[in-house]
């Protein structure tokens, strides 16, 4: 089958072969791979570029030990997903992340406590999902390589007190030193100016709403960015009315489903979910489960997304969060 690589991947590909620092050239292989076409024409290109990838981290990782340059904002993934908390000063960051995570970030009155990125496991159903604080914004670009940073997560939080005489300037601010990176942040998915730009799911969340003034505030930003952002409001103080809406809104920007495996004749296992990409089919969740899975697959029985229980379904069927499978196999 053929590959049909869109013109986005050869203005990429360019990039990679004209890059000249090990950074440089990880950045451009992860947009290669964001952009080329999932299908099987494209796997062999595919697993090239992950071992590329794999070879670069490795160098990476073993000039660090060497002594090499420390990256500050190298936050290894752990969880289902990892999450960005971001946003200006004294906007609440540390605190909400003490609220959902098992961390203990610096938190005061005063700005600027956080100076390097603190992360926490985030309960969520049956998934943890690392939520990182980060420095707070300030100057007029984005710091070190706070970029490659948000390139490398799953989406972000942008965080804003709601009693701040300078709201709106912040937001605008916050996603201006976004696009100066090339990062476009968004709840609905945006098409990005150029192959360079990252497209960076993300939801506003104004804290310090304690009473209607502020609740305006919220509807106020709601309506102004209607198109591009979901935005909520909560208390930090009494966290607890808000906590499940916002860890829901956190789950919706991390880009991942949960599947769960059906063996034929017995129940399903829901205590351990299959974490895959929106977007996943069959054929991905038999290559989680084992690749001679996949090399074998001749489609499977869902239940969940599927317009009757145990419905058959063909391999290239794209999943939904939560749908229990039954793989069949040759």
């Amino acid at each position: 089958m053929p590959a049909n690589l869109p013109p986005q991947y050869f203005e990429v590909e360019a990039k990679y072969r004209a890059a000249k620092t090990v950074a440089e050239k990880l950045e451009a292989l992860e947009e290669m791979l964001a952009v080329i076409p999932k299908h099987k024409g494209t796997e062999k290109l595919q697993a090239e570029i992950k071992q590329k990838i794999a070879k670069l981290r490795k160098s990476q990782a073993q000039e660090k030990k060497k002594g090499g340059t420390h990256d500050p904002f190298l936050i290894e993934k752990s969880g289902a997903a990892q999450i960005i908390i971001c946003g200006p000063p004294n906007s609440g960051k540390s605190t909400l992340v003490s609220l959902l995570t098992n961390a203990r970030p610096e938190i005061a009155e005063y700005p600027f406590t956080t100076f390097s990125p603190t992360p926490g496991m985030m309960d969520y159903e049956d998934i943890q999902i690392q939520l990182v604080d980060f420095p707070p914004f300030s100057g007029e670009e984005l710091e070190g390589n706070m970029a490659n940073a948000f390139r490398r997560s799953n989406g972000a939080v942008l965080l804003f007190d709601a009693q701040a005489e300078s709201l709106l300037e912040d937001v605008e601010h916050t996603l201006k030193l976004l696009e100066k990176g090339k990062i476009l942040a968004g709840t609905r998915p945006l098409p990005p100016p150029s192959p360079s730009w990252h497209y960076l799911p993300a939801f506003l969340l104004l804290t310090r709403v304690e009473n209607p003034k502020e609740m305006e505030k919220v509807a106020i930003l709601r309506e102004l960015y209607e198109n591009r952002f979901e935005v909520l409001g909560a208390s930090l103080k009494e966290f607890g009315p808000h906590e499940q809406a916002v860890k829901e809104a956190i789950f919706r920007i991390s880009g991942i489903i949960r599947v769960y495996s059906k063996p034929p004749g017995k129940p399903p296992d829901l205590s351990r979910p299959f974490v895959l990409r929106q977007g996943s089919t069959v054929r991905d969740l038999a290559e989680a489960i084992h690749k001679d899975l996949a090399k074998h697959l001749r489609g499977a029985r869902v239940w969940g997304s599927t317009k009757f229980p145990g419905q058959l379904v063909p391999p290239d069927y794209v999943l939904q969060d939560r749908d229990v499978v039954e793989i069949r196999a040759s």
